[in-house]
């Protein structure tokens, strides 16, 4: 094929790079129209996540991938779809309208120097000069958000973010446990079908003993697109991340982590007229410098400190 060419797979990376980049932040925006509209957090964090696994799991069954439904593969599904999705999607939605559109994707976006900490603290990783500065750069990055009184809209808000800052623990947790507990040899498709519907399994619990149960009864048009919408950029985002995966690797997908916080940031912008202080923009900064530090880390041999 055409497309095996090295340019043209590196294109292809950049381009999906850039589409899902733009993308990602919009699934914050849809849950704060959803919540502001009086749609439960818990059950608009389930339903798209649902669908989205049911749509994932039919593409696994059509590319004639096998379900495995051993006792550890199951575990597997429960944890890092805990970690990576009922968590942070419960938390975020939750806080979707309590939180400009842009601070919520910039907590998502610290989510890369979680995972270095993780990985450091269960050794997955060593420690390293370059990743320890992006780590202390990131953390100062936070401190400059939560700590002066003007630079959230609201000083009410500090908790609110402090909360948000639960869905990067678990992302960056799942990250690194996603390496530790993948089953072997098992399929993207496969993997990424398992996670969503134990993430959903979760949510589900979580809408019963919550009292927020939605079988979508007399629901009206604006939830039902809502939740289309949210299904179909869930869908599309995790179609294209097991794609730039497949053609350039991980380390490669972790770059949209920087386009994912400054497109939340002009999606919160035009979509919610939001406005940012000098401090929000100096923290945001501050955290897309600590991610790219990471990143160069990652692509180095274990250096210790000393």
């Amino acid at each position: 094929m055409i497309l095996k060419q090295p340019y043209k797979v590196f294109a292809l990376s950049i381009i999906l790079m850039l589409i899902g980049g733009l993308m990602s932040p919009l699934r914050f925006a849809v849950n704060k129209i959803a919540v502001e509209g009086g749609l439960s957090p818990i059950a608009f964090a389930f339903w798209p996540i649902f669908f989205s696994g049911l749509l994932l799991l039919i593409i696994a069954l059509l590319k004639g991938h096998k379900i495995q439904l051993r006792p550890s593969y199951i575990r597997a599904y429960l944890i890092i779809g805990g970690l990576i999705l009922a968590g942070p999607m419960a938390v975020l939605t939750y806080l979707a309208d309590k939180l400009p559109q842009g601070i919520i994707s910039l907590t998502v976006g610290f989510a890369p120097v979680l995972t270095y900490f993780f990985a450091i603290l269960l050794k997955v990783d060593q420690v390293k000069a370059i990743c320890v500065t992006g780590l202390i750069i990131g953390l100062g990055g936070i401190l400059l958000i939560t700590i002066p009184d003007m630079s959230l809209p609201e000083h009410g808000m500090v908790g609110w973010l402090l909360l948000a800052l639960l869905a990067p623990v678990g992302l960056g947790l799942g990250n690194v446990l996603t390496s530790t507990m993948r089953p072997p040899s098992i399929p993207l498709t496969v993997l990424a079908a398992g996670m969503m519907l134990s993430a959903a399994t979760i949510l589900f619990v979580l809408m019963i003993l919550t009292g927020q149960l939605y079988s979508f009864y007399g629901a009206t048009l604006d939830v039902v697109l809502n939740v289309i919408y949210a299904t179909i950029l869930c869908s599309l985002f995790y179609l294209m991340f097991l794609e730039i995966v497949r053609l350039s690797g991980p380390v490669f997908f972790s770059q949209m982590n920087y386009l994912s916080v400054a497109a939340g940031f002009g999606w919160g912008m035009i979509l919610f007229n939001e406005k940012y202080s000098s401090y929000v923009w100096g923290g945001a900064s501050f955290m897309a410098i600590s991610v790219v530090l990471l990143s160069l880390g990652a692509q180095k041999k274990s250096k210790p400190l000393g």
